[in-house]
């Protein structure tokens, strides 16, 4: 049984001009052991979309995973403490321009684990402990989604 509310996809503006797309929200808790699959494309303009996991409270962003195509990079880091910290970034990026993609992200009891197109792509290490903290998930930006899966799986430590 999935104990996630699941919002819709939009276009009403947020802060900083982003557009939501995506919004679930988990009470208990999204990390460890769920699985986010997030299935899409860039969108039309070309700009740059965000993956977030965020606390109730929104003060804090455990984890924030940001392809930018110009680039041919994937910024991931989180803020906590009121600031951002020391970005983590994989070049060359998996995705590729113009076509579909696969993002899955899951954790286990020491990082968020990233595969792109069913491929390992990033490892990064859990900055905020408090794991029952992180209750949202949040796309924003350019993308056009076709399906956002979340469910439990199995931790294998």
């Amino acid at each position: 049984m999935r104990a996630c509310s699941v919002g819709t996809f939009c276009n009403s503006a947020v802060a900083e001009k982003m557009t939501l797309r995506f919004e679930a929200s988990c009470p208990q808790g999204i990390c460890p052991g769920w699985s986010v699959i997030v299935k899409g494309e860039r969108g039309f303009s070309g700009k740059n979309f965000e993956i977030n996991f965020l606390t109730d409270s929104e003060d804090k962003t455990a984890f924030h995973l940001k392809p930018c195509f110009a680039e041919d990079t994937i910024i991931c880091n989180s803020f906590l403490s009121g600031g951002w910290g020391h970005e983590e970034r994989t070049d060359p990026s998996p995705l590729e321009a113009n076509e579909p993609f696969q993002i899955e992200i899951h954790s286990d009891s020491e990082h968020f684990l990233v595969f792109i197109n069913d491929s390992m792509s990033i490892q990064y290490r859990h900055r905020m402990k408090h794991f029952s903290g992180i209750t949202k998930l949040r796309i924003l930006n350019d993308i056009n989604i076709s399906s956002v899966e979340i469910s439990k799986r199995e931790i294998n430590e």
